[in-house]
């Protein structure tokens, strides 16, 4: 079912999303059973109008969650291990994604996660062209779209498993910071939390990006730990391991 809504609310027919059209049509037929100009009458009006209102309580319930669903599980013991910049591990992202100017949310968009040499994290996705019947995705949708993040935007990580549709991968739920720069002449910088989801084909992978975001958490720590205080060297003056010549001793009688 939210596989299903989620194509219903990102294609495009004649340049209106396809559920408004959906939205239009129960309403028309329900005006039409209300004047009998179809069979049923109120009966009809009545069925539209509650198919009316389950259609936005569901796009609504779906699009609020990605229209992924996320349960979360104890997160496993891995050992903290950076991937190195040439590593690429294929995902499913969901979440708020961003490139050049533009932004937008999408789910299970097939790509890689990346660590640079910076350590700034990159979820590289590609939307490729859609299209049902004479309806499709929007143009300006398709193409390369990304989430960056560096560890220090990182607030939560949590373990799991999502599910879209019939699919069912173990799951990455990232919490992290992100900065939406001023657009238009009333608007203001602001920084706001969002989750992205990062699902893997094999737990192996997903535990792979685990200990590479860990990695991070555990150099954070290391660093704040205090310093040793240095310890002074012992006097050897004080514990008689200073021997004195016989030479430069002098009779005192």
């Amino acid at each position: 079912m939210s596989r299903l809504i989620y194509h219903l609310d990102r294609m495009m027919l004649a340049g209106t999303p396809v559920v408004r059209w959906i939205d239009g049509l129960l309403l028309l037929v329900g005006a039409l059973g209300a004047f009998q100009f179809v069979p049923g009458h109120f009966f009809t009006t009545g069925l539209c109008l509650v198919l009316f209102a389950s259609f936005i309580w569901l796009r609504r319930h779906w699009r609020s969650r990605d229209y992924v669903q996320f349960v979360e599980s104890p997160t496993p013991s891995v050992t903290p291990q950076p991937l190195t910049p040439k590593d690429s591990v294929p995902i499913h992202a969901s979440g708020y994604f961003t490139v050049e100017e533009k932004s937008e949310r999408f789910t299970w968009l097939q790509g890689y996660f990346r660590t640079f040499a910076t350590r700034e994290h990159a979820v590289i996705c590609l939307v490729q062209p859609k299209r049902f019947l004479l309806a499709e995705w929007p143009e300006k949708d398709v193409g390369m779209w990304y989430v960056f993040f560096f560890p220090k935007s990182v607030r939560s990580i949590r373990y799991g498993t999502v599910s879209y549709g019939r699919n069912t991968q173990t799951c990455l739920a990232i919490e992290h910071e992100i900065l939406i720069p001023k657009r238009g002449r009333f608007s203001r910088e602001r920084t706001v939390q969002e989750t992205v989801l990062l699902a893997s084909p094999t737990e192996e992978d997903t535990r792979r990006i685990l200990a590479d975001l860990l990695h991070d958490t555990h150099a954070k720590n290391e660093a704040a730990k205090p310093s040793k205080p240095l310890q002074p060297a012992p006097d050897p003056a004080r514990n008689g391991q200073v021997k004195i010549p016989i030479e430069s001793t002098r009779r005192l009688d």
